[in-house]
Parts: C-alpha cells; structure tokens; sequence
C-alpha cells in the first residue's frame, strides 16, 4: 500500500504531537507535584482525592474550635483558681474569728477584709473574656452573671445555656462553667452573714458559720475539677485530630502526590523517544527522490 507524501507528513506531524503533549504533561506534574492535573484523566482517584482533602480541612476546623474551647477554659482556670484562693482565705479568717480570745476590734478588721473578699468574688463571677462577653453567664454573655438588688442579695442573673462546639464528625463539648455551678444567693447570703457576725462580735454564730464557707469552697473545688476535665478531654481530642491528620496526609500522599523518581525517568525517556522522532522526520523529509532511487 503506497503513502503519500501529505499522509506521511501527517501521520510523523500527530506522532510529534503525542509526545510532545507526554513530555509537556509530565513536566507540568513535575512542576506541581500532583499525580494527575485534570480530574478527567482519573474521575475515581479525583473523587478520592476531593473527599480526602475535605476530611482534612474538617480536622482543622476541629482544631481550631479546640483551640477556641482551650483558651475559654483557660480564662476559667485563672477566674476560679481565684476564687478558691479566696475562699480558702474567708474560711481561714472565719476560724480565725472564732477564737474566743478576740476581741471587737480584731474582728471588726477581720469583719473588713472578708467584706472585701467577698466583693472580689463577686466581681470575679463577673469576669468577661476578650470580647466583653461575661463568661458564667450561660447564653446570656452580654448580661453580667451576677447582680446585687437594691437590698443586698445577690442573684443569679444569667441562663443555664451549654456553650458546645463540634471536635469531631460524631462529638460535641460542652466547654462553660455556669454561675449556679460557682454559687448561689444562698452562699453570697452566707458570706453576708460572717460579715454581719463579726461585727456584732458573735464568737457563737460565728463558729456556726464556718461550716457554710467550707461548703462555698468545696463547691467553687468541684467546679474546678469539672473544668479541669473539660481541658483533660481537649488535649486527647487534639491529640486524635492530629492523629487523623496524619492518616490523611498519608493517604493524600499516596493517592495525590507524585513519584518523583518514576515521572523524572518516564520524561527522560519520553523527550529522548520525542528527540529521535523529529531527528527521524528531518532527515526523511530532506531526502530527494533521487536519494531514493541512488
């Protein structure tokens, strides 16, 4: 069967073509470090690939919801560390006040500064974060958690709202303290009390009273330790998303990123193939009629 010179022209044109289109292709995976550029040369792996990388940006918005839950509870861990250093001192100062060897005047200092110290928690229930928000008061944030009526009892004044964030595909944290966790009117009525005790010098009623600030203080420990599990359950969250991060990186790794040694061989090998093809070409395309007949 005889080729003409137009088809053989056109036959050695599109086989240039192809391998010139190979060696481009490889260069530009070379160059973004991908197994494959358009999704069409392999929709399953595409597909794949796709789910993979949306797994991973899911992991990072866990994280950060971590890290917004971390520096949350550390804003409680500094507020109620406080507050228990503080009731700690009122119980010392209560016990101190019972002594029966005092006298008015050593309470009525004592009876000062366990007002003072009850003001401080008060201010402390009241503690907002970076945003202005007040963080004991449930879902109420832009109201204070406590309030103080025109006749001196206090109040809760916020709701009972669990602030919960996503970590995981299948788990949410409840990451707030609530005031009512912290304390009651009751327990601000009890400190009013001590307060009111020392100053009617009643040694009595005042050792009566001691038992009501170790109660204040076993509450404000409990509550502690509920946060203290709250940042123990985050760092072994945090440290399964960083494990399923790597998981994935590993996947994506296999499925997404390219072998460099295998596509550094298959484009020498396809620029020498494509070398030899327009060598070729060249010189048939110089030769005469006569050449072929000598």
């Amino acid at each position: 069967m005889r080729i003409s010179t137009a088809q053989y022209y056109r036959v050695n044109a599109e086989q240039m073509q192809a391998r010139q289109s190979k060696v481009a292709e490889t260069q530009a995976k070379l160059g973004s470090g991908k197994q494959i550029l358009h999704p069409s040369e392999d929709p399953n792996k595409a597909d794949l690939i796709s789910r993979l990388e949306g797994a991973k940006e899911k992991q990072k918005v866990y994280g950060k919801n971590l890290d917004a839950a971390e520096t949350r509870l550390t804003a409680e861990e500094t507020v109620l560390t406080s507050m228990i250093q503080i009731m700690q001192r009122i119980t010392e100062l209560g016990i101190q006040a019972g002594n029966e060897t005092l006298g008015d005047e050593d309470r009525d200092v004592i009876g000062a500064e366990v007002r003072a110290l009850r003001g401080e928690l008060l201010n402390l229930s009241n503690t907002r974060d970076l945003s202005g928000n007040y963080i004991f008061s449930g879902n109420k944030v832009d109201q204070p958690a406590f309030v103080e009526n025109p006749s001196g009892e206090v109040i809760y004044n916020g709701d009972y709202g669990r602030f919960e964030v996503n970590v995981s595909d299948v788990r949410k944290m409840s990451i707030n303290t609530i005031g009512p966790e912290l304390f009651t009117s009751a327990d601000f009525a009890t400190l009013d009390d001590m307060v009111s005790k020392l100053a009617d010098d009643d040694g009595d009623g005042i050792r009566a009273a001691i038992g009501g600030l170790h109660a204040i203080h076993d509450k404000l420990t409990v509550s502690y330790g509920t946060m203290a599990g709250r940042v123990s359950e985050i760092e072994s969250q945090r440290a399964i998303i960083e494990d399923t991060q790597l998981r994935l990186d590993e996947l994506l790794m296999r499925e997404d990123d390219l072998d460099y040694a295998t596509a550094v061989t298959e484009l020498t090998q396809e620029s020498l193939a494509l070398q030899a093809l327009q060598s070729s070409f060249a010189k048939l395309s110089q030769m005469s009629l006569f050449d072929y007949i000598r």
